[in-house]
């Protein structure tokens, strides 16, 4: 691989181009798919309520479709209920506003518990879904959470157009979020993303698989890695970035592990780093229809988490239960065994979002500034161009 040939991605352009097909989605979505509905979750009723008007605005401002539905979703009773059950609960919402506002979908009722009618569940399996998860707390930048940190002035390209509003972190995230669609291949799925980074890649090359949850990764070093989630890919993969989808399965899910445990379950690569989790998810096909089932008890779901003041996270608790090996340990957590049984037939696939290049480039780039692995302490290499968009993502964190 010629070195030369490896430039650094300037992250103002990709910027710059998901704006350009955001904006064009928005004025022109027979032309250019846009989405069908944008959910954010909130952490109180008050907090959904500000979320609603900001929806609003960027409705105004033509940064969402006049034929896209939005939402704010609260956390019930303003409880503390984790990313994962709130996935749940922003599903049902839509779910429940599909039957209010649309003729031809119902809810039936089955044992005295709400369920979905088969037309409610056709609608949803067929739509493209954008969900921000926006409901956390900011210790770092404490102002900011009655807003929201999604909600922060953020004046990347505000130069384009100087005489209009501060671009929003959200702007932004739905400029990034809009060109995903092209990988949905115009069927229905869920995409979602944190609403306390930008991600500034180019998300149009993205791939998912046709059945099944995928991640999108990033390759960084190990002081990060120790600090986030990581993703092991199968011990049969030798290439994590040189694949034609960029798609591997998820071997094992880890949170802030150590160095030991990092190089026990084999996720140091060839250079010495690991598999970022950037919270960034789809859901299609089989998988997407799981989810669907399973959010229509989530009212039941929830009150138990309530109850017991539990939560269930998205990274660790709804990710596991596509992952065979953490199976065992997800049937001791909180709703870990309903989890398994609705949602454990599907795979956990991983997008490894650097520029298309392979970590066993090493050689061939060997004269370009080597790292040491703290635990073998032998010199590897890894593409400059990886590097380069791995230090992109670290820039654009809000705390």
């Amino acid at each position: 691989m010629a070195v030369s040939a490896l430039r650094k991605p300037d992250p103002m352009d990709v910027l710059s181009n998901s704006w350009y097909h955001l904006r064009l989605s928005v004025r022109h979505p027979q032309r250019v798919p846009t989405w069908d509905a944008i959910v954010l979750t909130a952490a109180s009723p008050e907090q959904a309520e500000l979320y609603e008007w900001q929806l609003s605005r960027a409705k105004r401002m033509e940064r969402i479709a006049d034929t896209t539905i939005t939402m704010a979703v609260p956390d019930p009773q303003g409880a503390r209920i984790g990313s994962g059950a709130a996935t749940l609960s922003a599903i049902r919402a839509l779910a429940d506003y599909l039957g209010r506002n649309e003729p031809q979908v119902f809810l039936d009722s089955v044992n005295g518990e709400e369920s979905y009618g088969s037309n409610i569940v056709n609608q949803l399996v067929k739509m493209r879904i954008l969900l921000v998860h926006a409901g956390g707390d900011s210790k770092r930048v404490p102002w900011a959470n009655p807003m929201g940190k999604a909600f922060l002035p953020l004046p990347y390209l505000a130069e384009e157009d100087p005489d209009g509003p501060v671009p929003l972190l959200f702007d932004h995230i739905l400029a990034v979020s809009s060109c995903a669609l092209k990988a949905f291949k115009d069927k229905g799925g869920l995409f979602i993303m944190t609403g306390d980074v930008l991600p500034c890649f180019d998300s149009s090359i993205m791939s998912f698989p046709d059945d099944g949850a995928c991640v999108v990764t990033v390759p960084t070093t190990l002081d990060i890695a120790t600090n986030h989630g990581v993703i092991v890919i199968s011990s049969t993969r030798t290439n994590l970035c040189g694949s034609h989808k960029n798609l591997d399965i998820v071997e094992m899910l880890l949170q802030k592990p150590s160095l030991k445990d990092l190089e026990n379950n084999g996720a140091i690569g060839f250079d010495g780093r690991a598999l970022l989790d950037t919270g960034i998810f789809a859901i299609r096909g089989k998988a997407w229809q799981d989810i669907i089932k399973l959010s229509s008890a989530s009212p039941r779901l929830i009150s138990e988490l309530l109850k017991r003041k539990e939560e269930v996270s998205l990274y660790e608790d709804l990710a596991a239960a596509w992952v065979s090996a953490k199976h065992e340990w997800l049937k001791t957590r909180p709703l870990g065994l309903e989890l398994v049984n609705a949602l454990g037939d599907q795979k956990l696939f991983t997008y490894c979002a650097c520029p298309p290049c392979s970590w066993s480039a090493a050689e061939s780039c060997s004269s370009i500034s080597p790292t040491r692995c703290p635990l073998d302490n032998k010199y590897q290499a890894p593409s400059k161009a990886c590097q380069n968009w791995t230090g992109m993502f670290d820039e654009w964190q809000f705390g």
